[in-house]
């Protein structure tokens, strides 16, 4: 379930999505977290990372614009349509920033799938959409022949966690991933369903790093803050 107090309406790349994100464990940054035994030094460098950014108010990186990035920002809208049409969907919310009230994370799926509301009109059952659209032909093909998420994961361990946080951080069931390339004249479009209920597994190793991970941000931003005492 997805309350609609945590759906914001900031727009995507704007100074007040970065500002959003600070400080934050976000989708497309969470496989830092979801090293094969464990945090390791790149999932503690991830937090410290978040953590130099809550006591600095600055994000600790900027986003890098290259041709990929490009390729991507611009194919994403025609991504979502193709998507939208072979699913027979009329309505996407796109690209909301979601950020739990009190909590440590936050995500903006390329689209979120209404497909009830709460009888208290509080909240939704959703469904999350990635669109991912891979520039070099390689890259696509490989992903274009993903047919099941842990296809996803062996192809592409990175956009496989990024789907299920967002999945978690939405409260939803289930989520899509959708593959595109424009300039393919067949086999341009790829669309892998999620399902939490067959990745129950990994869905308790994301959460169990998550809080893990929150537990240490915690402990080392309170011992640099007391440290000034």
């Amino acid at each position: 379930m997805l309350l609609k107090s945590s759906i914001s309406d900031i727009v995507i790349h704007s100074d007040d999505w970065f500002a959003g994100r600070l400080a934050k464990f976000t989708s497309s940054e969470i496989h830092n977290l979801m090293g094969e035994r464990g945090l390791g030094d790149t999932g503690i460098r991830y937090i410290y990372r978040k953590v130099g950014e809550e006591l600095t108010g600055k994000p600790c990186r900027k986003e890098i614009s290259t041709e990929a990035t490009e390729h991507g920002h611009i194919n994403e809208p025609l991504n979502l349509r193709k998507f939208a049409s072979i699913l027979g969907l009329e309505y996407l919310v796109t690209q909301k920033l979601i950020i739990p009230i009190g909590g440590r994370e936050g995500s903006t799926p390329d689209a979120i799938i209404p497909k009830s509301e709460r009888s208290n009109g509080d909240g939704y059952d959703v469904t999350t959409v990635e669109a991912k659209c891979p520039s070099s032909y390689d890259n696509y093909i490989r992903l274009w022949k993903c047919k099941t998420p842990q296809d996803v994961k062996k192809a592409n361990s990175t956009y496989y966690w990024q789907v299920l946080h967002q999945m978690r951080v939405c409260g939803a069931l289930d989520g899509y991933l959708t593959i595109f390339h424009p300039d393919f004249k067949a086999g341009d479009i790829n669309i892998v369903k999620f399902k939490k209920v067959d990745l129950l597994s990994d869905f308790k190793t994301l959460n169990d790093r998550v809080e893990e991970a929150v537990k240490i941000f915690n402990e080392t931003r309170d011992e640099m803050i007391n440290s000034q005492m």
